[in-house]
């Protein structure tokens, strides 16, 4: 079995041993032992009123609600729908929520939702050239989608990994010019100094296949290193600051095999937080302001999904409370570009895995 159908299957907590993606696809219901086969992703919505938002030590809210954007107002978390999905993304005004994932049929795609809840999932984009779609990240315009499959691309087996542009509201799909043979899993999208809007993706180099962060012109072109080897091993999220600094985080960096958020600035690549207990792919987001850094991450006392807030200037931490006990397989999270709005998905939630919007 090739390197990124594991890390596809990793996400959504596949325990079959199959021989490729399309047979663990086709066979959703496999990907966890004491799920039902057959399970759907794309039914009806589950409407509002999800897991209620607690804060943690350190919080800024009281009960109900933890420290939201600059720690000014309380979060709250609203079930969006039932979906196998990997990563889910608003779009910049945090009117739908986009996300990638299987659908009842058993293919991999991009699927969209309300953020208001309760209107169902409508398809964007499914099958091929999708293979392993696990990061999502949505252009400032709203105009695209950007999506990274690491087994896209090549032979059935041949992982060579694909980025790909989803226009919208027609969803034509194409491949990211650069992005082909590099295995991205995690991205955002972010404006760079010059203005144009640039793919920040986790990663391997084609060269030597060495895990790093990389950045490539949204329009195509040619995918530049930001920071390569050691002592990134497994990057997946990323997400990135005005002023150009990226924070990636790492699921196997640490030797307790936690993991690390890794923050690369000016070149240089030190660690900003440690000991997170995270899923695949990891969600990490800014807040508009850039002054705390969100992380999906399971809370292990509890057995259930929390969004740690990270503040960036003192490294504090406060936590929010985000599913029931069994709840405990987070995926991707992403903030909508023009407001304190994240979206974020857990495997495992309701039985079968949802999509949340989390706001004040």
């Amino acid at each position: 079995m090739t390197e990124a159908r594991r890390d596809f299957r990793r996400s959504a907590g596949v325990l079959c041993a199959v021989a490729s993606l399309s047979a663990a696809a086709g066979n959703p219901g496999c990907s966890r032992a004491e799920d039902a086969p057959g399970r759907t992703v794309a039914g009806s919505a589950a409407g509002t009123g999800g897991a209620a938002a607690t804060s943690g030590a350190g919080g800024g809210g009281g009960a109900g609600g933890a420290g939201g954007a600059g720690g000014a107002a309380p979060y709250a978390i609203s079930t969006l729908a039932p979906a196998i999905a990997f990563d889910a993304t608003p779009d910049a005004g945090a009117a739908y929520v986009y996300f990638t994932a299987i659908d009842a049929g058993g293919r991999a795609g991009v699927f969209r939702t309300s953020a208001r809840g309760g209107a169902g999932v409508t398809e964007v984009a499914a099958g091929p050239p999708f293979v392993a779609p696990l990061g999502i990240a949505a252009s400032a315009d709203g105009g695209r989608l950007f999506v990274a499959d690491p087994g896209a691309g090549g032979a059935a087996l041949d992982d060579a990994g694909a980025l790909f542009a989803i226009d919208l509201p027609g969803g034509a799909v194409a491949p990211v010019r650069g992005g082909e043979g590099m295995r991205a899993r995690g991205l955002e999208v972010a404006r760079g100094a010059d203005g144009e809007e640039r793919i920040v993706f986790s990663g391997r180099d084609r060269e030597g296949g060495q895990p790093g962060v990389f950045a490539l012109p949204a329009r195509g072109g040619e995918a530049s290193a930001i920071a390569t080897g050691s002592p990134l091993v497994d990057p997946s999220g990323v997400a990135v600051a005005g002023g150009g600094a990226v924070f990636v985080c790492d699921t196997l960096a640490s030797p307790d095999r936690t993991a690390t958020i890794f923050r690369i600035e000016d070149g240089f690549v030190s660690a900003f937080a440690t000991g997170l207990h995270v899923g695949y792919p990891c969600g990490l987001a800014l807040t508009r302001d850039d002054a705390a850094l969100l992380v999906l991450a399971r809370d292990v006392a509890r057995g259930a999904d929390e969004v740690v807030r990270i503040e960036v200037a003192s490294g504090a931490r406060s936590a929010t409370a985000a599913g029931a006990p069994g709840h405990d397989e987070p995926g991707g999270l992403h903030r909508a570009k023009g407001a304190d709005v994240f979206a974020f998905v857990d495997h495992r939630a309701q039985e079968q895995g949802s999509v949340f919007l989390l706001g004040p």
